[in-house]
């Protein structure tokens, strides 16, 4: 564990600081620590207050997104240093919001929370329709496809996507977690989903236990 002080990352991340998380993270390398340990010391933790704020309703949509857009702008300097190797280990995910749906700030966090955490992570965006969210899956090799619903009446689309990779043959070989406003356990067993996850803290977690079943 690194004697290093990253509270000044973390409180910058919770503050929405893009320029100041930026400039701290760049001084956490001219000082020589990891970037494995700003993302797992400083920029997580940040995202986890502010996960935590926004369920205790102290945060809104727009400090939300201050947030999430600041730890992408670290993740951007940080990424390119980490261990190609130990990123690829932990698996990857293809993540978006299902078609007709454009409210991406819950995605964005859970993508950049994610990716912060190691995985491999593939944005497609919003409007994503079931036959792309298989296309890509089948691209890059996904081991998790991790689809957001903000909207009640585009719960179709995600079992959709799921009998679609079934129909593909690769539902042993891919497993799906589902998130957004609309959803909630028991919508996991109405898409024919493996996980459900309220958040980027409990997305992290959920994409390890995944994982650990794929390679069992």
């Amino acid at each position: 564990m690194s004697e290093y002080d990253f509270k000044p990352i973390i409180d910058a991340v919770v503050d929405g600081e893009g320029d100041d998380v930026v400039e701290l993270v760049q001084g956490a390398l001219d000082a020589g620590i990891p970037a494995t340990d700003i993302i797992d010391q400083g920029l997580v933790p940040g995202m986890q207050i502010v996960s935590d704020k926004y369920d205790q309703k102290e945060y809104f949509v727009p400090d939300l997104a201050a947030s999430a857009d600041a730890m992408t702008e670290a993740l951007d300097i940080l990424k390119p240093l980490l261990d190609q190797s130990e990123s690829e280990d932990k698996g990857t995910v293809v993540i978006g919001v299902v078609k007709e749906c454009s409210q991406e700030i819950g995605k964005n966090i859970v993508a950049a929370m994610l990716s912060g955490a190691g995985y491999k992570v593939y944005d497609l965006g919003t409007n994503v329709s079931p036959d792309a969210f298989i296309a890509k899956v089948k691209e890059v090799h996904a081991d998790i496809l991790a689809m957001s619903n903000p909207m009640l009446q585009t719960t179709k689309y995600l079992k959709e996507a799921a009998e679609k990779l079934e129909a593909e043959g690769l539902r042993d070989k891919v497993k799906i977690t589902i998130g957004g406003a609309s959803t909630t356990a028991a919508t996991k067993d109405q898409v024919l989903a493996d996980a459900w996850s309220k958040d980027g803290n409990e997305c992290i977690q959920v994409c390890g236990r995944l994982m650990e079943e794929l390679r069992a």
